[in-house]
């Protein structure tokens, strides 16, 4: 991890007033886990994608009032799995942003800011809350809900590593550090450009 371009090798200690371990190790513990349960959810998405690009489209049933073809049906099973991943995310997001607020409130006397930090913590949630309210009302299907999980996490990396490497401002600029942009942003574009194929194959078989 030392060696990877996008880490800052000058690692310095927190500043004075935020070593509070109770509330970094809640606040952290909770937000990764969060990251982790968006990671989660985007590695199924990306092999949800993987039928959708490649696998063998079924056709509908004689009679059936649907029209084209249907999805490989690994892509319905892993639907369930990525939504009870963001569901997870969803939580824990919540969880470790109420509590980043409380220890906000405790290290410089407010709960919020509008810091860029706080202002990206917040757009996550409520991107993951969109996906999994679209999805349970109806706006959206299995393959919306495969690329909502690549939207997900592609905030979280805005929430990370754009906040942290890129912008570079605010309260939490201490988690600062600098190189990397073209790695993350060339994985970034290559999955979305594999979630547009994946969308185009969709469309053409339905």
């Amino acid at each position: 991890a030392y060696h990877a371009p996008i880490l800052d090798r000058d690692i310095q200690a927190l500043q004075p007033i935020l070593r509070d371990n109770f509330w970094l190790t809640m606040h952290v513990l909770s937000i990764t886990a969060s990251y982790g349960a968006g990671a989660l959810a985007w590695g199924l998405a990306n092999i949800s994608l993987g039928y959708y690009l490649f696998g063998r489209y079924r056709d509908p049933a004689p009679g059936a009032a649907a029209r084209g073809r249907k999805p490989p049906q690994a892509c319905g099973r892993l639907s369930g799995f990525i939504y009870r991943a963001i569901q997870v995310a969803v939580l824990l997001l919540a969880v470790g942003t109420i509590l980043g607020a409380l220890w906000a409130d405790v290290a410089w006397g407010r709960f919020w800011s509008w810091d860029a930090k706080e202002v990206w913590s917040l757009i996550c949630i409520l991107a993951y809350m969109v996906i999994l309210h679209g999805r349970y009302i109806g706006w959206f299907g299995d393959f919306g809900l495969a690329a909502g999980a690549v939207l997900g996490l592609t905030t979280i990396l805005l929430t990370w590593y754009g906040v942290n490497y890129m912008f570079g401002s605010g309260l939490h600029s201490y988690g600062g550090g600098t190189g990397g942009q073209y790695h993350v942003i060339g994985f970034a574009a290559l999955n979305w450009l594999f979630l547009l194929a994946a969308g185009v194959r969709y469309l053409a078989e339905r």
